[in-house]
């Protein structure tokens, strides 16, 4: 068992006083609990190699430490699943027991803020991580989650998927809408089938609202645009008519749309005019008319317009140039 795979009484003191101060210099940090500086190096070392402690780094200025949620700080350092090397395992465990003693501090601190308002809006990258971090640890019944389109590649989608696998390890329910274009991607068909085989239930519909999670039908997560396209707002909405209607949602939708087994049996069945869907809006895209786009592609005008026009109805748009924006941005470019 190595050096750095407990945490020391002043470990614990300092990870306490970086979750109340976000932000905090060394020497902040060092002032609050009345120690030196050169007493909270090895401390705060081992609390970042843990992954328990975020370092902001200021270029010539000193060092900002923010506190991690231990729940992200254990996904991130010791990976989503048990470590199989039983030569590692008893290292494994007792880092994991250590963070896990600072879980409570953080769901404490967190549960306080939580009562002040009904709606909580947050924008830091590192603290929309923490938060759903948070409500995977306390989820104790049921994650309802929709998503549009494929999986976008981004920080907050990441994490989610964390979350996401996080609660199902822990025993708690998962139910999970798509839209049926999410099959395109291989990346998003991988991570489906990820959820799945840890007892996730998925479905598809034709079309979905907006991004949104629902912890035990008590609070809804729900993702906000900004000007800045990778780094979106999150909304922690806890008003119960608000979250009511988010469920009411989810349920008609989930009602009405099909198995992850049928919509995988139906994109294979599919695969064939998928491809030519997407070689002909590929052409769409680039400017070329129906009549270049069926001699290319061998195939009847008719059959071309009558493609271009299911897919503007199926993704509700009003325009050729609309329908060439939308595919290219939901990636119907490339079917595989």
């Amino acid at each position: 068992m190595g050096d750095n795979d407990e945490l020391s009484g002043l470990d614990v003191v300092l990870y306490r006083a970086a979750l109340t101060r976000p932000g905090a210099s060394a020497d902040e940090l060092a002032s609050a609990i009345d120690r030196s500086t050169q007493d909270l190096d090895k401390c705060l070392a081992r609390l970042t190699e843990m992954g328990l402690l975020r370092v902001d780094d200021r270029g010539e200025q000193a060092d900002r430490f923010t506190a991690v949620s231990p729940m992200l700080a254990e996904a991130t350092t010791l990976g989503i699943e048990d470590l199989d090397l039983s030569a590692r395992r008893m290292s494994v465990e007792a880092r994991r027991n250590a963070i896990r003693r600072l879980v409570p501090d953080w769901n404490e601190t967190l549960t306080a803020r939580a009562i002040e308002t009904d709606v909580d809006v947050i924008y830091d990258q590192a603290q929309i991580g923490n938060v759903l971090m948070h409500f995977a640890d306390s989820c104790q019944e049921e994650v309802l989650s929709v998503s549009p389109g494929r999986l976008p590649k981004t920080r907050i989608d990441n994490r989610t998927r964390i979350a996401n696998l996080y609660t199902l390890r822990r025993g708690a329910r998962l139910r999970a809408l798509y839209q049926h274009a999410a099959l395109n991607d291989r990346h998003t068909r991988s991570y489906l089938t990820e959820l799945a085989d840890h007892g996730a239930k998925i479905r598809f519909a034709t079309s979905v609202p907006g991004r949104s999670l629902v912890i035990d039908r008590d609070v809804a997560l729900l993702p906000i645009p900004t000007d800045d396209p990778v780094r979106h707002g999150l909304a922690v909405v806890r008003e119960p008519n608000v979250v009511a209607w988010v469920i009411a949602t989810f349920e008609q939708l989930w009602a009405e749309s099909a198995t992850l087994e049928a919509a995988l049996s139906r994109s294979s069945d599919e695969t064939e005019i998928d491809q030519t869907r997407a070689a002909i809006l590929r052409l769409m895209a680039e400017g070329e008319k129906d009549e270049a786009i069926s001699r290319r592609l061998s195939i009847s005008v008719r059959t071309c317009r009558r493609q271009i026009a299911e897919y503007m109805a199926q993704v509700g748009a009003t325009s050729r140039f609309q329908a060439g924006v939308i595919a290219a941005r939901a990636g119907h470019l490339d079917p595989g």
